[in-house]
């Protein structure tokens, strides 16, 4: 049974001669709605309680008020492609924001990435991101919605260990054993931020051993922190603790700001954007760029050579925070176009348009069903493409992809690789 209601919205936020009101769309035009006769009274309960708890903890929240539902936001979200019921849809989130009738108890606020495919292409610029953060913060903290529990779980390893692996610190930098070049401490200096995937991880600590490799042959004296290395806290932030991050960033900083570098270079491009944007953003002293930046240089001002031909067809995965969060895109591509032999070819979506692996904002995180991971739309474009060789520069695109290729014998013939191993095999 449904009852026609009228939409309370202009009798609270809209003051003065009703004529003068400013036309933002049909909630303002004194139209009726449709909704179920137990819906109703949601606006005037927890509706009302959630809209005043997110205005106390996100003034993004206040944006909402821009959105004429273009529906931009829900074309570039990667979750589109999903097929099935139960997928995030950002507008139909920012509507149901705006109505008072959002439902924290699914699971479709967790499958936000962060990517940035919505906050870029919308043409308000609404901080999209921003809310869902504020929106994860409410159902964690506040107890108002659904947590996953291998969210739950992870969080309470980055509290107790300082990475989600549940690890040690002390064995933080077990994986310099097996490195050729040893870290040398020394002010001013090359400091690489390892990160947890690349410490912990046996996959992705071969990402670690390449990039160490290739700073020997650049030439290049290098320092990481160790057992005193934690968390970035990039994904901790975005799934909703603040508070747990907050610690982590004093804890970095601190140890950072001891060593003293000339500049910081991040294995993950998500610890990158953490630090630059979160750490250091007003602070010139240190400069933190993602790796592959430091790999570019060195090829440019020939301190690093490739001598090994590699007659491969290669095609390059844009980690979203590398190219829409970052704009780095041309920098990889140029790096594979100087390894002798490799023929560099595009997936459909590349750049700043292309497709998610789902691992952003805690997605990493998730035990997603086969069918309905990112990544597995992400390696339809890489078959397609012909290559052999499916090239990223971040562990978790690296991890989701392979993870997301396993059992698919169409998949036997694709290599799953990160640059830098890449960038390896061609010395």
């Amino acid at each position: 049974m449904s009852v026609e209601t009228t939409y309370l919205y202009d009798k609270r936020h809209v003051q003065g001669d009703p004529a003068k009101k400013t036309d933002y769309g049909w909630r303002f035009q004194g139209k009726t709605v449709l909704l179920h006769e137990d819906a109703s009274i949601i606006y005037d309960d927890s509706a009302a309680q959630m809209e005043a708890a997110l205005r106390e903890t996100s003034m993004e929240f206040f944006f909402l008020d821009r959105c004429l539902q273009c529906g931009m936001c829900t074309t570039w979200c990667p979750n589109s492609l999903i097929p099935g019921p139960g997928n995030l849809s950002p507008r139909e989130l920012v509507q149901q924001l705006r109505l008072g009738l959002l439902d924290l108890s699914g699971q479709e606020l967790w499958f936000c990435t962060n990517c940035g495919g919505c906050t870029t292409n919308c043409p308000y610029e609404i901080p999209l991101i921003d809310v869902i953060i504020s929106l994860r913060r409410l159902a964690l903290k506040e107890g108002a919605g659904y947590v996953p529990a291998s969210l739950k779980r992870v969080l309470s390893s980055v509290k107790a260990f300082g990475n989600p692996y549940r690890e040690e610190q002390g064995k933080r930098a077990e994986w310099l054993k097996a490195a050729s070049f040893q870290p040398v401490e020394s002010e001013g200096g090359v400091l690489l931020f390892v990160g947890c995937s690349s410490s912990y991880d046996p996959r992705a600590t071969k990402i670690a051993r390449s990039a160490v490799r290739l700073l020997g042959r650049m030439g290049i004296a290098f320092d990481v922190l160790g057992e005193r290395e934690a968390c970035c806290g990039d994904g901790v932030r975005r799934v909703g603790d603040q508070e747990t991050y907050d610690k982590l960033r004093t804890t970095n900083k601190s140890n950072i700001e001891a060593r003293k570098p000339g500049s910081i270079y991040a294995l993950s491009p998500h610890c990158a954007h953490a630090m630059k944007t979160g750490y250091f953003e007003n602070d010139a002293q240190f400069a933190v760029k993602p790796f592959v930046l430091l790999l570019h240089d060195a090829i440019e001002k020939g301190a690093l050579a490739f001598t090994k031909t590699i007659n491969k067809k290669a095609t390059y995965h844009d980690p979203c925070f590398l190219a829409k969060h970052g704009g780095i895109h041309e920098e990889p591509r140029e790096i594979l176009r100087g390894i002798e032999g490799l023929e560099v070819v595009e997936m459909k979506h590349n750049r700043c348009d292309a497709l998610c692996c789902g691992g952003g904002g805690g997605g990493v995180w998730l035990d997603r069903k086969k069918g309905e991971r990112l990544a597995e739309a992400r390696l339809e474009e890489a078959l397609a493409s012909g290559a052999d060789i499916l090239v990223t520069s971040c562990p978790f695109c690296l991890s989701m992809m392979e993870d997301a290729a396993k059992n698919d014998e169409r998949c036997s013939r694709l290599r799953v690789m990160d640059l830098c191993e890449l960038a390896c095999e061609a010395l």
